[in-house]
């Protein structure tokens, strides 16, 4: 009786690998459809979005010498003017080296480890990436 159960737990283990195998798969294609990603700076990004901000954006912003940027009430995220993102100026980011990590990571996006990229229709450079997948 011992002998199947240590029998199962080993199947099992090999189950929960073999499981994750199509996660892993699809991280991987992932990273490299996230290679052959170009931004077009069309700015759609920082207009049809919030952009939520992590306690390192924060420093990062303010220790570039940036103020008054994130919302005043609820979770942290960046302030918004005329429905776009109060650094969005003339089409270009005037904070790009300094972003927060989700501009930076845009559309691509990970979640309990698992990474994914967010279907944005705003994104011509997603489509466009999109579009040469599906050709070939």
């Amino acid at each position: 009786m011992i002998g199947w159960f240590v029998l199962g737990i080993a199947a099992s283990a090999v189950l929960v690998t073999l499981g994750n195998l199509p996660v892993f798969l699809k991280g991987v294609a992932l990273e490299r459809r996230r290679a052959h990603f170009r931004c077009t700076l069309c700015g759609n990004c920082c207009r049809f979005r919030t952009t939520p901000l992590t306690g390192e954006d924060v420093r990062r912003l303010e220790g570039a010498g940036y103020k008054d940027f994130a919302e005043a009430s609820g979770e942290p995220r960046m302030r918004r003017t005329n429905g776009k993102c109060v650094f969005l100026k003339d089409d270009k980011c005037t904070v790009h080296d300094n972003r927060p990590d989700v501009c930076r990571d845009f559309p691509f996006f990970r979640e309990f480890g698992i990474g994914y990229a967010r279907r944005a229709t705003y994104c011509p450079a997603l489509e466009e990436l999109e579009n040469a997948r599906k050709k070939g």
